[in-house]
């Protein structure tokens, strides 16, 4: 039983680092509403997946509602690409960088919230997002330390 808890969690880690491999793009995409919407369809897609490992039910209008609630980041990402447009030289590559940090950060916040809510038999009904922000606060701040980390010594 064990062994089986250690391969799905192994599984479910390695969904989390496909999609916020995938995500890093949305930072610098130049039209500021587009990179929402791919970032949230990437969201969408890791909290599908995640759902199949744990055997719960998918629901993508429920998701969609969650990934709003807790992640907020259209807004980050939409203002990110707006100020990049408008600042030139040393601004846009600055503005560019923390730009490639929250999208992954946020990606990986959110599908460690849910291995945790998964594995305690939660679903997405079940799924509280006021007692959630506190998790995600936290796992977004050890998701921006994490992403820093793999850009080898390029701090955004």
């Amino acid at each position: 039983m064990a062994e089986d808890d250690e391969e799905k969690s192994a599984q479910a880690a390695k969904i989390i680092r496909n999609h916020m491999f995938g995500s890093v793009a949305t930072g610098l995409l130049p039209v500021p509403f587009l990179g929402v919407g791919i970032l949230g369809g990437i969201q969408l897609r890791m909290l599908s997946e995640l759902a199949r490992l744990y055997d719960v039910e998918f629901s993508e209008q429920r998701a969609n509602a969650i990934i709003g609630s807790l992640s907020g980041i259209g807004l980050t990402v939409t203002v990110g690409s707006l100020l990049r447009m408008l600042l030139p030289g040393t601004g846009k590559v600055l503005i560019g960088l923390a730009g490639l940090t929250l999208p992954p950060a946020s990606t990986y916040a959110l599908g460690q919230v849910f291995i945790q809510h998964f594995e305690s038999g939660g679903t997405f009904l079940t799924f509280d997002e006021e007692r959630a922000k506190k998790d995600y606060d936290e796992k977004l701040a050890e998701g921006k330390r994490a992403v820093e980390r793999s850009y080898a010594g390029i701090k955004p």
